[in-house]
């Protein structure tokens, strides 16, 4: 038998194919084919059983999956004719559709938007974080991933937090979890509120519509003859319950997984629904599935597979032991090794993936696998120094690659500006080379800082940066470290000005450009040049991707994002993808899986990190995240014990196995060679406290016939350090034996750096530092002086137009934020600004950028175009003819009342001592009088801010109206005009400071985002 495509199935893939069309369950070992055979299987159900492919749905897991599933059916099946072609989703985009159909019956708009697991854990920590808790901890940084664990287990077994606080809490665990409930309660409110639903929202609302309306779900099961789940292994109990509720009883479904590469119970996997297939999905006859498996692996050699069987047997009690396709065994390796420490075991694995390269092997064919992210810098940096080029494929190992660590850096300066530690890793990087010598002066012209209110010598310590400002003041820099940091800060100032209202990609490529990072780039060697392209590019992704669900990207919550992966308990969900560029991976086992190389390495196989120890054992009755028993669908827990030391071994047991089926997964990535290796030692720079010793896994690989050891180190103390292999000292003015060996002499010896000073002269200055340090490490502060405080405000120019229109509007805006709708309409209005700005500037078009970077007022980005488009409106105005002499300018201007006002100027156009003053607005002429408050504000600046222009005689201050007939608006800003312009300014901010923020209705209240908190409001409406 030979399929369409010309493969010719195996006796296991003929066995399932023989079938034909009613429910199966297919245990495909890892590397037996399953993507392949289910292809076939539904080629085979088109081609001899009358099923048309329109009929036939699939489901995967990533959409990665997906499109090679939906491609290889093509392929098979042959011909792309539309409407000829199976249907196939992920599993959640199944839900999608379904609720994307029937949204009204699940109380959602049909538009309704998608938030990925990113987006979600952001507005779940919006929710947690304005609270107070009796339980919850909202300064522990790692305080919200309990409460994303409850969460998503809620989901996972169609349940809401309202169960839960519905209970009654019964002691300090149930109340604690009733307060994660109240969290998790708030956060579906905002997602209401945002109009956006989580992944787990999608399946409990097509759930529940399936459940309620069972008329639908036969409607939907009517359009196909039969369902194919790959990777069912991996389904939670909430997606087999719609699955169930919809293909249940009878109808043909065909689920092809492996139970012994579950490895994502932690996010809500159940390995009950693969086992209990056959009874959930029984044949059209009403019979259980059908149970048919492979076992012909067709990725590795048997010398690996021998190996993997021995794993595997560690996870399952069930034997089905993978057997080769590949009878020539001829080059299989699978070598161990024991380091004395994490260096030396990188230092091996570069070495044995060089001795393929120079056999001729690619680098794209190799790969390192990690079970923790803490183990990626070592590697990372241990085969840069080998020039062997590397692709990191995930985020916390992203970290590790030096040229995306200092744009994260600069991200970090960027935010904020007194992270020192960042600011110390560019000055310490290759760009600037400087060291701790050249930030001393620095440290020591902070340290006195501002003066308080009374001249006190009250230190206020300057931030490093701010030092910067005023270098001039700096005593005791070396020329060249001088011109370093005077390079620097005019990068950092100009990274400042240019990324304001820039989307986070585009502040990421701004400052690649502004530091020089791709001409840097393209002057490394070829493997290096490579290795930052493909980690640059990839960061670039990951920052064009993070979009915000409400408001401008914040780049905090980015940065968060980023400090989150780095943690060893999380791991990103999908499956790693990969460029294909000749570059080794580095990726942990979790993103491998999918994914296959001829070479692999696994390092650290330590006891404690591969299998790892359970953190924290799943019990509901000692951990408030984890859901009780009485919550769930599925019986996984129904044989624990009640309480105990035996609950405690059962839970270990169900952690143990789950643990070894990971490493059935790393080990089955390999084709032909397999190098495993630990070492004593790790941690970087402080190692650990206590040696590593072999795991249980080292050692069943080390003690297998079919494995090879290339060494086993003698024990070795611990290092004080563990660094980078040097060829010899670090060069260093002052120290001849480099800094590492002055370190190590210094803690032998304490008296020996102040010989050092002596022997050149500079004992008394070495002396007068050794006490000034001291002084600012333990000197306590002295009492009864107070700081002084910044007591000006600042005050946007679009601020003063709200409050003009109406004070409660802008109090709810500036001064006590409310969540605000997303407005199409403003970004309308920001295209409309950018563009002009562009034109302006004789620039091509960019990608948009946010609206708070104009000065805008609330009704303006909500007005409607009518007629011709505003851009075109612009163009055929007298403007776009003339060159402004500025465009987008900003202005800081210091008010009487103590405030001071902010804003930007869309374009002035001079001629002589006449200004002309333009803003530009993307809709109709409105009669509101607020908005003349913003001309008042530019006229004021430009009678009262040095542009670097003449002073004007004449100033004419005009509204460009573009959303209708092109319609302008100018008033004549004479010395009267001006002076009623001061006086509303002052007016306005002086009541901002006596706290006046009433209500002032009128028609604005239609497009106000705060309506409903508003009864004034909502009267004038209904009038």
């Amino acid at each position: 038998m030979t399929t369409a495509s010309g493969i010719e199935p195996s006796a296991e893939q003929k066995a399932i194919l023989d079938l034909g069309l009613t429910s199966i369950k297919v245990r495909a070992g890892a590397g037996t084919g399953k993507t392949t055979t289910v292809a076939m299987v539904i080629a085979n159900l088109v081609a001899n059983h009358d099923v048309e492919p329109e009929q036939v749905l699939g489901m995967t897991f990533t959409n990665k999956a997906a499109g090679e599933l939906a491609d290889r059916v093509r392929q098979m099946i042959g011909g792309d004719e539309p409407g000829r072609q199976a249907e196939v989703h992920t599993y959640h985009g199944f839900a999608a559709q379904i609720l994307a159909e029937f949204a009204p019956l699940a109380g959602v708009d049909k538009r309704v938007r998608v938030i990925t697991p990113t987006f979600a854990r952001q507005l779940l920590e919006d929710a947690f974080r304005h609270q107070t808790y009796k339980h919850l901890d909202i300064t522990w940084r790692g305080s919200l991933e309990p409460i994303l664990k409850l969460g998503d287990r809620l989901g996972d077994h169609l349940k809401t937090p309202d169960e839960i606080l519905r209970s009654e809490p019964r002691g300090e665990i149930q109340e604690k979890r009733f307060e994660m409930a109240e969290v998790l309660s708030r956060y579906n409110e905002d997602k209401r509120q945002l109009g956006v639903v989580d992944y787990s929202d999608l399946i409990i609302l097509a759930a529940g519509i399936v459940a309620q309306h069972p008329h639908l779900a036969e409607m939907i099961r009517g359009r196909y003859r039969v369902v194919v789940l790959d990777e069912y292994q991996d389904t939670n109990p909430a997606q087999r319950v719609l699955l169930e509720a919809i293909f249940g009883n009878g109808f043909p479904v065909i689920a092809v997984g492996d139970e012994d590469q579950t490895i994502y119970e932690w996010r809500g996997a159940s390995t009950e629904n693969f086992e209990k297939f056959e009874e959930q999905f029984r044949t059209p006859e009403g019979g259980p599935a059908h149970l048919l498996g492979l076992t012909l692996n067709r990725r590795s050699t048997q010398p690996i597979l021998d190996i993997a069987n021995s794993v595997r047997g560690w996870a399952s009690d069930d034997a089905h032991p993978l057997v080769s396709a590949t009878e020539d065994a001829t080059g299989t390796e699978v070598v161990t090794y024991w380091a004395a420490d994490a260096i030396a075991e990188a230092e091996w694995i570069a070495t044995s993936f060089e001795r393929l390269h120079d056999e001729g092997v690619p680098w794209r064919d190799m790969a390192v696998l990690f079970r923790k992210n803490s183990h990626f810098p070592v590697i990372v940096d241990t085969l840069s120094k080998h020039d062997i080029p590397i692709e990191v494929a995930n985020v916390g190992g992203l970290l590790s690659v030096p040229e995306v660590a200092e744009l994260v850096a600069w991200l970090r300066i960027v935010e904020h500006p007194d992270d020192s530690t960042a600011l110390t890793q560019i000055l310490f990087g290759s760009r600037y080379r400087l060291g701790m010598a050249d930030l001393a002066p620095l440290v020591r012209s902070a340290a006195p800082g501002r003066l308080s209110a009374d001249d006190s010598d009250y230190p206020d310590p300057l931030t490093l940066i701010e030092t910067l400002e005023d270098l001039d003041r700096v005593d005791g820099l070396r020329t060249g470290a001088r011109e370093a940091l005077e390079h620097f800060h005019d990068i950092y100032r100009q990274v400042l000005l240019d990324s304001q209202g820039l989307n986070l990609v585009e502040v990421c490529r701004l400052i690649l450009d502004l530091t020089g990072a791709w001409r840097d780039t393209e002057a490394l060697p070829s493997n290096a040049r490579l290795t930052a392209r493909l980690n640059l590019y990839r960061m670039l992704d990951l920052a064009g991707d993070w979009s915000p669900l409400r408001g401008r990207t914040s780049l905090g919550a980015f940065l968060d994002y980023l400090h989150d992966m780095e943690d060893d308990s999380i791991d990103e969900l999908d499956a790693a993808r990969l460029s294909g560029a000749d570059a080794v991976t580095l990726v942990t086992v979790h993103r491998a899986k999918g994914l296959e190389w001829e070479n692999v390495a696994i390092p650290a196989l330590t006891k404690g990190d591969f299998p790892s120890s359970v953190r924290v054992l799943e019990d509901p009755d000692t951990k408030a995240q984890f859901l009780p028993g009485d919550l769930r669908i599925d019986n996984l827990f129904s044989g624990m014990p009640p309480s105990g030391s035996h609950r405690d071994a059962f839970l270990r047991q169900r952690h143990d196995r789950q643990e070894w089926r990971v490493a059935y997964v790393a080990v089955t990535r390999a084709g032909k060679r397999l190098f495993v290796s630990g070492s004593y030692w790790y941690g970087r720079p402080e190692p650990t406290k206590h040696p590593k010793q072999p795991s249980e896994l080292w050692h069943l690989i080390n003690e297998h016939p079919n494995s090879i050891s290339q060494g086993f180190a003698d024990p070795v103390e611990r290092p004080e350090v563990l660094g980078a292999w040097t060829e010899g000292p670090t060069p260093d003015p002052i120290f001849p034996g480099g800094w590492d060996n002055a370190l190590r002499m210094a803690m032998d010896d304490p008296n020996s750096i102040e010989a050092l000073a002596s022997a050149l002269g500079v004992a008394e200055e070495y002396r007068g530092l050794v006490e000034e340090t001291e002084g600012r490490l333990f000197a306590l502060n002295t009492p009864g002086l107070e700081l002084v405080e910044d007591d000006t405000s600042a005050v946007s120019v679009t601020g003063l137009v709200t409050y003009a229109q109406c004070p409660k509007r802008f109090y709810w805006s500036d001064i006590d934020p409310l969540p605000r709708r997303r407005n199409l309409a403003a970004a309308r209005g920001t295209d409309i600004h950018r563009r002009i700005e562009l034109h302006q500037r004789g620039q091509a078009s960019l990608d948009l950028v946010d609206g708070s970077l104009y000065d805008m007022s609330q009704e303006e980005i909500t007005d409607t175009p009518v007629g011709p488009a505003p851009f075109d409106n612009y163009i055929a105005s007298r403007f776009s003819e003339r060159k402004a002499s500025m465009v987008e300018t900003p202005f800081s201007l210091d008010l009487p009342t103590g405030y001071k006002l902010r804003g930007r100027i869309d374009a002035v156009y001079i001629d002589g001592r006449h200004w002309e003053v333009v803003d530009f607005k993307s809709g109709r002429v409105s009669s509101d009088p607020s908005r003349v408050v913003q001309l008042q504000a530019y006229a004021v600046a430009v009678a009262d801010v040095d542009f670097g222009w003449p002073t004007p005689e004449v100033v004419d201050v005009t509204f460009s109206y573009l959303g209708g007939g092109g319609d302008e608006v100018t008033y004549r800003a004479d010395h009267d005009w001006i002076t009623t312009a001061r006086g509303s300014m002052n007016q306005i901010t002086a009541d901002i400071s006596a706290g006046n923020f009433s209500e002032r209705p009128g028609p604005w209240c239609a497009n106000c985002d705060f309506l409903r908190f508003c009864e004034p409001g909502r009267r004038e409406i209904g009038r």
